[in-house]
């Protein structure tokens, strides 16, 4: 039943993603709803249960399309009136700088516009480029003068990339070209982000003093989600070798900083040592950027610790769809326009849901290490994201179950080893070293295996756009392949 209810509600967001959900549309499923629970009084059991589950897929469909109705994804941006005009604007910057290879990506709330006749007053969001020097910080008020435009598709291997949609996901409907913003005054911003940047910040300048890059990059990415500083050329190796994911804030990294701060503080009392551990994780999110991928984990890992505070039974499968089921409800353009969140279920239901029926018959491989729950989580991912990768961006990786298993079992050492760096760096240098030489090894192991794999002349390949119909029927056959092999097991 409940299943019944968030299968339609996430079909009902998906075609409200595409069709505009209007009134009479909604009015027309709630009617068809009541006829399909009323019907039900007069057919057998058999058919009865049937009408019930689809009633209950209705309502959900129902919610799902009223919810999109109210969403972000039709309303008119007040920055319209702005578009291809050369305007000054005034704003602040509402996020961490993005620094990549040859610019900073900021964030900016646009607060004022003047014109040659009057100064309107906004509150709205863009995306500018600027140059890497001078910085500029969270909180930072700036002026720039630009030109607005809507953010165009971007094309690659004969896909398109929605990146407007992408951005509406953040609340953002237009982007500026490369400016040269004024500092005008510091200090707007939350002082709780202020403060978990400056320890972001200082915690990544004391492990690069330690670690050399790009092994320094690499841990940053694997502690902190910080992929970008990886560069162009290294992330799409590891697109190539197919471990992307390595480097992408989850639920693994979450649940250590969680399981860490409860065991740090296991001497105060139980309820303590437990808000501690939410407040830690949900601030760990927040400087960590708190993307798709990263909130999915943090709910789940939430839940976790709520069940065991109460003495609850605790189901990852309920977990993981509350998670998603929260996270549309707050924002339901993140179904069809956020690839990591949709990446992040596809991987997520690959380790909860496919890995079981892989692992008895994986007998073979020893549990040494945990080896065989490796291959088993990896063959299980890899199953069930493959085709919306090679949807997606077209690689189809041959060596990424190779790369995987052999780089996945070193990444806890790997992450507690640069975690103990930048800590230990904070307070003296030449300690920092001992950790970082083991860290820097491990590091230096992976990127090896990465830089490898990627390189092999058969390790990867670009397949041509397809249908995403295709996708559908790859799916469908995965999932018939699971259920004949569930069958022959039980």
């Amino acid at each position: 039943m409940i299943l019944s209810l968030v299968f339609g509600f996430i079909v009902g967001i998906g075609v409200g993603s595409f069709f505009f959900p209007s009134f009479g549309l909604v009015l027309a499923v709630v009617f068809l709803t009541v006829i399909f629970f009323f019907y039900k009084f007069f057919v057998g059991e058999k058919e009865k249960r049937i009408l019930f589950l689809i009633s209950f897929f209705l309502l959900g469909a129902t919610l799902g399309l009223s919810r999109m109705h109210f969403s972000d994804n039709y309303r008119v941006s007040t920055l319209s009136q702005f578009e291809n005009k050369k305007t000054e604007f005034v704003g602040i910057v509402t996020d961490e700088p993005d620094v990549r290879e040859k610019a900073t990506m900021l964030t900016v709330l646009l607060q004022t516009a003047s014109t040659t006749s009057q100064k309107i007053k906004l509150n709205e969001k863009i995306i500018l480029s600027t140059a890497i020097y001078p910085q500029f910080s969270y909180g930072d008020q700036i002026s720039f003068s630009t030109k607005l435009a809507m953010p165009e598709k971007i094309k690659s291997n004969d896909r398109e990339f929605d990146y407007g949609g992408y951005l509406r996901v953040r609340g953002i409907w237009y982007t500026a070209g490369f400016v040269y913003p004024k500092l005008i005054s510091e200090n707007h911003g939350s002082v709780i982000n202020k403060y978990l940047f400056k320890i972001k910040n200082a915690f990544v300048a004391s492990m690069n003093r330690a670690i050399p890059p790009p092994e320094s990059d690499l841990s940053a990415g694997l502690l902190l989600g910080a992929k970008q500083s990886l560069g162009k050329e290294r992330l799409a190796e590891f697109a190539r070798a197919g471990v992307s994911h390595v480097v992408v804030l989850s639920g693994y990294n979450i649940t250590i900083v969680a399981e860490s701060l409860i065991a740090f503080f296991s001497f105060l009392s139980a309820t303590l040592s437990f808000g501690i551990g939410a407040l830690g994780i949900i601030l760990f999110t927040i400087l960590a950027g708190g993307g798709a991928s990263a909130l999915r984990a943090t709910i789940m890992v939430l839940v976790a610790l709520v069940a065991r505070k109460f003495g609850r039974e605790y189901s990852v499968a309920r977990a993981f769809g509350f998670a998603v089921v929260l996270m549309l409800v707050l924002n339901p353009l993140l179904l069809v326009f956020d690839p990591s969140f949709q990446l992040s279920v596809f991987a997520t239901i690959g380790i909860i849901f496919v890995s079981p029926f892989l692992e008895p018959h994986l007998s073979k491989i020893p549990q040494k290490f945990g080896m065989r729950e490796i291959v088993s989580a990896t063959v299980s991912t890899q199953l069930v994201v493959l085709p919306f990768i090679i949807y997606s961006n077209g690689i189809l990786s041959l060596v990424a179950l190779p790369v995987n298993i052999l780089i996945l079992a070193t990444v806890p050492s790997a992450m507690f080893l640069g975690f103990l760096t930048g800590l230990v760096g904070l307070f003296s240098l030449w300690l920092s070293y001992i950790p970082a030489i083991f860290s820097y090894a491990l590091l230096w192991y992976q990127l090896t295996v990465v830089h490898i794999g990627a390189t092999l002349s058969f390790g990867s390949f670009i397949l041509p756009a397809f249908s995403p119909w295709v996708v559908v029927l790859v799916y469908a056959i995965i999932g018939t392949g699971l259920y004949f092999l569930q069958k022959k097991t039980t």
